[in-house]
């Protein structure tokens, strides 16, 4: 059968759009199944060069011409949320099975709340819906760092010693120079200065104060020199010229320490969207880790993805009493460590090892720490959930149990209790009473041993059954012998009411034969105890190609839908129903048998109670020897 769900592509203007096309294309020719392609409208389309926008119109139109649907979405409408939203949507109604996304081909991809790079988004993707397969197709060019650094963007600035670096501020002086010279006829002297103070903010935005003093004061000089009568001296003329270069050069000054302000505070702020972003990106995927293996691999990509460095998980260890809670400084082997530590006390420590150099500051250490702790509160509530399964399945066991002595001890104490009195009367009363009263006590007294060994055998059986003692041992079986064998074994309870049999003689199926016997009669005995005496029981044998249906129906007065589930449970009695002589265990025998073939049981109501118990052909036979007869 082929696989029907979708195949969902998401392109943009990212110079990878045709590539993912055909690699989609590919996938969906292998079994023919429906595709989508998905069109992200994002900021950064705006600016794409021809050559991208014509490689997305190409993808587009190749996409149309082979059948896919083409839904065009715009950033403006906080696409990452919406495109979140529709995946998860869909995957859970069954309509996606697999997305296929590009990484991120050029400088800056925004997923509006789920990070700045598309590897950021397809984690979340992959921890909210996993049942969906997401294929990453790489562009044929050299990978980009993860994660760039609020340090790193700081450091990528030549150093001051370098030709690099004073590269800018003279360039820019040339220029102020060059414009200057051009429009000198046309402006007065003084004007000529607001273009330099221009050419100083620039460097103080591109380089660091120094840089920008240099500027000043190279304008300053190049303007007295160039501009100012005397013309090409140091020695102006005028003297209200010098109260203007002091105007200048406090200008200047003042201009750059705002610009180096305003600098500084933007890469903090980086900085902090930065932290903010690992932080979110790790809490949301831990929303859905339930296990400690899967939260210690989202820390180390947390890790690696907020500060570029490698990491691994220790759990159960925990730091020394003196471990710093931010250590600044590695420790001897060059290994930060970071207590995963909650109220209920350590869970165990993150190690982090190859540091950039970049990132050994204290901010990085407060968000490594941060980082720690959330996996720490993941770990308590793993650990929380599991206390929490442990409480309910030590309360269900509590609760099983004391059913179980309850049912035993009810259904023991009765058939003792007869025993008792039969066998006391005829030890005690034995000249005195007749030989038809004591046929009739030795008869009592027989039926209830029997009856309590029957309970005895039950419960044993059901034992053995549901602790896997049993194992059925898988037969061709003819469905004739199957009922003559079950009702051989419960005529006596059955008597006068008439069984009609819906299947035919020679039907061959695949099963344990004695424990579908067993199930078999226990629902016939079920079905005599709740029929009235000339009420029809009706077994029916149905068989499908994907396995075959044993079916009991009676005439009594059926079920309420709580009793469907609960009739199976141990000891359940019915109680519109007097004394029954069940044990109460024949149903949860029977849901255990069909268990053990793989199949399953189930109760409804339909003129009378009707139980049908499903088993499928065997997983270890490929195809049936036999043919279903016509």
């Amino acid at each position: 059968m082929k696989d029907e769900r979708l195949l969902l592509v998401c392109v943009m203007a990212d110079g990878q759009a045709l590539q993912l096309v055909r690699h989609a294309s590919k996938l969906r020719r292998i079994d023919q199944r429906p595709w989508r392609v998905l069109h992200l409208d994002t900021v950064s389309a705006r600016y794409a060069s021809q050559a991208v926008r014509d490689d997305l119109e190409q993808a587009l139109k190749l996409a149309s011409g082979e059948g896919a649907e083409i839904v065009h979405a715009s950033l403006n409408i906080h696409v990452g949320g919406h495109l979140m939203t529709l995946i998860a949507q869909q995957a859970q109604n069954g309509v996606v099975g697999d997305v296929v996304l590009g990484d991120q081909a050029t400088s800056r991809v925004y997923w509006p709340g789920f990070g700045e790079q598309l590897s950021d988004f397809t984690e979340v993707l992959s921890a909210s819906v996993p049942n969906v397969q997401v294929h990453i197709l790489v562009a044929q060019r050299q990978r980009r760092s993860a994660q760039v650094s609020v340090s790193a963007l700081a450091a990528q600035h030549p150093p001051r010693w370098s030709w690099r670096h004073w590269r800018l501020p003279l360039g820019v002086l040339l220029a102020c120079t060059l414009l200057c010279m051009l429009i000198v006829s046309y402006l007065h002297p003084f004007n000529l200065i607001l273009i330099y103070l221009v050419g100083v903010l620039y460097v103080a935005l591109k380089r660091d104060l120094v840089a920008s003093v240099v500027t000043v004061l190279g304008a300053i000089l190049i303007f007295d020199w160039a501009f100012i009568a005397p013309r090409w001296s140091l020695k102006p003329a005028n003297p209200e010229y010098f109260f203007t270069f002091v105007v200048t050069l406090c200008v200047g000054l003042a201009v750059s320490r705002l610009a180096l302000r305003a600098r500084t505070a933007a890469l903090k702020a980086l900085s902090l969207a930065d932290r903010a972003q690992s932080l979110g990106l790790l809490a949301q995927s831990l929303l859905n880790a339930r296990a400690p293996e899967e939260i210690g691999r989202l820390l180390v990509l947390a890790v690696e993805r907020g500060v570029g460095a490698q990491g691994q998980i220790r759990l159960g260890d925990t730091l020394a009493p003196d471990a710093p809670v931010h250590p600044v400084v590695p420790s001897p082997d060059g290994v930060y460590r970071f207590g995963l530590s909650t109220a209920n006390g350590p869970m165990g420590v993150l190690e982090v090892f190859e540091l950039p150099t970049a990132r050994q500051t204290g901010e990085d250490m407060h968000l490594l720490q941060a980082l720690a702790n959330q996996a720490a509160l993941a770990l308590d509530r793993y650990h929380a959930d599991l206390r929490s399964q442990q409480t309910a399945v030590q309360a269900e066991a509590e609760r099983v149990r004391n059913t179980l002595l309850t049912g035993i001890s009810h259904d023991f104490r009765t058939p003792l209790t007869a025993i008792i009195g039969a066998a006391t009367t005829v030890l005690t009363q034995g000249q005195q009473i007749t030989a038809e009263q004591h046929d009739a006590l030795l008869f009592n007294l027989l039926d209830q041993a029997r009856r309590l060994q029957s309970l005895t055998s039950d419960l044993l059986d059901l034992a053995r059954m549901q602790d896997g003692a049993v194992r059925p041992e898988h037969e061709w079986c003819p469905v004739g012998e199957l009922v003559r064998d079950a009702l051989a074994v419960t005529r006596g309870v059955i008597g006068a009411r008439p069984v009609e049999l819906q299947a035919l003689e020679d039907d061959i199926v695949w099963c344990d034969a004695r424990l579908v016997t067993q199930a078999m009669t226990n629902l016939l005995l079920n079905a005599a105890q709740h029929s009235p005496p000339d009420g029809t029981i009706m077994v029916a044998v149905r068989l499908d190609p994907q396995g075959w249906t044993l079916s009991v129906r009676d005439q009594g007065p059926g079920l309420t839908p709580r009793q469907t589930t609960e009739v199976f449970n141990k000891f359940y009695r019915d109680p519109a129903v007097g004394a029954p002589a069940g044990t109460g265990l024949g149903l949860a025998i029977c849901e255990v048998v069909a268990r053990l073939h793989g199949g399953s049981i189930s109760a409804r109501s339909d003129g009378g109670a009707v139980f049908e118990m499903r088993f499928p052909w065997s997983n270890a036979t490929t195809s049936r020897p036999l043919e279903l007869p016509e």
